[in-house]
C-alpha cells in the first residue's frame, strides 16, 4: 500500500514535532513543506526529503499530495483549509481548528462539501491515561459528577511573545486559554462535557501582550456537575497541566495525560496500581513549549491515516473540535460582558 502523501503547512516550532513524527510512520511521508521564508522553509523541507513551497494555494493543488497539516498561526487555519479541502486534500489541523466559531464553521463547510477527512490536533486524547479516563467516565464509574476542573498554571518569558504572533487577537485569537489551555480544555470537556454556561474573567499580569496571560473561569456541565479552568503562562516556573475528576463514587486526576490519582469505589484489587503505572506523558509544555516528544501526534497522524483508509471518522472530528473553541470564546464574552454565557454561542466571528 503507497504511503499518504502529507504537505507540511508552517514551518515554525511544532513543525519539527511533526517531522519528526512523520520519520517515525512508514506509510506516511512529508512531500512538500510550504512556508513563506524561504530559508526557513527550505531547511526544513531538506530535512525530511521535501519539496519547498512558499505559497499554500500552491502546495495544495500539487499531485504529490494526499493530504495536508495546518501548523501556521491559528488565525490562519481557515485559510489555509479552505483551500486544501477546496482541492480535495484531507486535513490535520492544528489545535485550534480557528480563533472563531464563524472560521471554524467555514472549515467544516468546506471539508463537508469537498467529501474530505478532516481531523484536529488534541495529542492529549491520544494518551493511554486520557483513554481510561474516558471509559470509567463513560462507564459512570466515579458516579454523580461533581467537579470537572483544568488546571494549566504554565509560565513563559517575555521574549515568548516579543517577536512572533503569539499572543495577538488577530494571529492567536486570545493567550494563556486559546493557544496553552485550550488542550486540556479539550480534554475536560470530552471527558465531563457538554458545558452549559461560562463565567470567565481574564487578566494581563505578567507580559506586554495584547491578550490575557492569565484567566479564570466558572463552568456549569449539562450533567449538574460544576468546574473550574485556570489558565496563565505568568506562574513561574510552570507546572504541569491537570485536569481533576471527582465523583460521589471516586476521582481520577490526569496531569499531563498521566493518571495520577485513580480512586474508585468499585475498584478491582490491583486496578488502582496498574492504572498509576502506566505510560508517562511524553514532557511537558509548562515551561517550555518545546520540551515534549512527538508520539501523541504519531498517533493522531496514524489515526488520520486509517480513516482516510478505512473512511471510518478520525477520532477527533471537526465538530467535535469546534467546542474548545467555544468554550475559550465563551470565557472571552464573559469577562468582556461581566456576565454569565450561555452555550452554544451565536454569532461568533
Amino acid at each position: 500500500m503507497s504511503a499518504i502523501r502529507f504537505a507540511l503547512v508552517g514551518a515554525g516550532n511544532i513543525a519539527k514535532i511533526y517531522v519528526a513524527a512523520f520519520a517515525a510512520i512508514p506509510d506516511a511521508v512529508i512531500t512538500v513543506v510550504c512556508n513563506r521564508t524561504e530559508a526557513t522553509g527550505r531547511a526544513l523541507a531538506e530535512q525530511c526529503g521535501a519539496a519547498w513551497v512558499a505559497d499554500f494555494h500552491d502546495a495544495v493543488r500539487r499531485d504529490d499530495v494526499d493530504a495536508v497539516v495546518v501548523a501556521t498561526p491559528s488565525g490562519t487555519h481557515a485559510d489555509v483549509a479552505v483551500a486544501a479541502a477546496q482541492a480535495g486534500k484531507h486535513l490535520l489541523v492544528e489545535k485550534p481548528l480557528d480563533i472563531t466559531l464563524a472560521r471554524v464553521d467555514s472549515i467544516l463547510q468546506a471539508a463537508e462539501q469537498a467529501g474530505v477527512v478532516l481531523a484536529s490536533v488534541y495529542p492529549l486524547r491520544f494518551t493511554e491515561g486520557a483513554q481510561r479516563a474516558k471509559v470509567a467516565m463513560d462507564a459512570g464509574r466515579l458516579g454523580q459528577l461533581a467537579l470537572a476542573d483544568v488546571y494549566v498554571k504554565w509560565f513563559r518569558p517575555q521574549s515568548y511573545y516579543d517577536t512572533s504572533w503569539r499572543g495577538t487577537w488577530k494571529s492567536d485569537g486570545g493567550g494563556a486559554l486559546m493557544n496553552q489551555a485550550i488542550h486540556n480544555i479539550d480534554l475536560v470537556q470530552w471527558l465531563a462535557g457538554p458545558v452549559v454556561t461560562v463565567i470567565g474573567r481574564t487578566a494581563t499580569l505578567a507580559h506586554k501582550m495584547e491578550t490575557e496571560d492569565t484567566a479564570s473561569a466558572l463552568l456549569s456541565y449539562a450533567n449538574g456537575a460544576q468546574g473550574v479552568i485556570q489558565g496563565a503562562t505568568s506562574c513561574w516556573p510552570g507546572d504541569p497541566a491537570r485536569v481533576e475528576l471527582h465523583g460521589d463514587r471516586g476521582t481520577i486526576v490526569l496531569q499531563e495525560g498521566r493518571i495520577v490519582v485513580w480512586k474508585l469505589q468499585d475498584a478491582a484489587p490491583g486496578e488502582e496500581e496498574a492504572m498509576l503505572a502506566l505510560e508517562s506523558a511524553d514532557g511537558s509544555g509548562a515551561a517550555d513549549p518545546m520540551a515534549i516528544g512527538f508520539e501523541k501526534h504519531r498517533r493522531q497522524i496514524v489515526d488520520l491515516i486509517e480513516a482516510i483508509r478505512t473512511g471510518r471518522p478520525p477520532a477527533i472530528q471537526g465538530a467535535e473540535a469546534r467546542r474548545s473553541v467555544e468554550i475559550v470564546r465563551a470565557v472571552y464574552r464573559s469577562a468582556a460582558t461581566n456576565a454569565p454565557v450561555a452555550l452554544p454561542l451565536t454569532d461568533d466571528r
